[in-house]
């Protein structure tokens, strides 16, 4: 999770256990093609010479699975091999290198990426629209939390839901939103 690998040689790289094309590893996007497969714990290079994809399969395939065959190949077919080292990125910076900023920054929103402040200004909406998207990306809206800081509250629970109230909880979490 965090990671992804970049190809370059294909040496490195587990063709269907890691994840190299796309946003997940091919044994889940192709898991009916996996299954079936001989070719567990190979690398790209080993299953993939450039130009012809060399998997096979302990069975014959229906046409639904011949259709994801294609797909794959298609897929595949788009990857052309180097002469650089595979290596590995960071996905949770800019940068595509690794800090404790920027896993703490996933670990502490749980994945939701603060506004960048600034541009709320810039956008072309209402005075009153920029302000609120101010205080909300500052954690200045005076949900319950916030007001506790300043007096004592009897109930800091959420009106809806029964859990304590904050701006992420009901802004982002809250399940009032999914019904919204």
């Amino acid at each position: 999770m965090g990671v992804r690998w970049v190809i370059g040689n294909g040496g490195k790289i587990w063709f269907w256990e890691d994840q190299w094309l796309g946003n997940t590893c091919l044994a889940i996007l192709f898991w009916p093609l996996y299954v079936i497969n001989e070719q567990h714990g190979k690398t790209v290079r080993e299953v993939w010479n450039g130009e012809e994809l060399q998997l096979s399969f302990r069975r014959g395939v229906s046409e639904r699975i011949m259709g994801m065959w294609e797909e794959l190949k298609a897929a595949v077919e788009s990857i052309e091999l180097n002469n650089e080292e595979d290596h590995i990125v960071w996905t949770y910076s800019s940068s595509e290198k690794y800090s404790v900023q920027s896993l703490y920054a996933i670990v502490n929103h749980r994945g939701v990426v603060p506004i960048f402040v600034h541009a709320v200004w810039k956008l072309n909406i209402p005075p009153r629209v920029q302000f609120f998207l101010w205080l909300l990306s500052n954690n200045r809206v005076l949900t319950r939390d916030n007001l506790a800081k300043r007096r004592e509250l009897n109930d800091p629970t959420f009106l809806f839901c029964n859990e304590k109230e904050s701006v992420t909880h009901c802004f982002f979490q809250c399940c009032v939103a999914s019904h919204v």
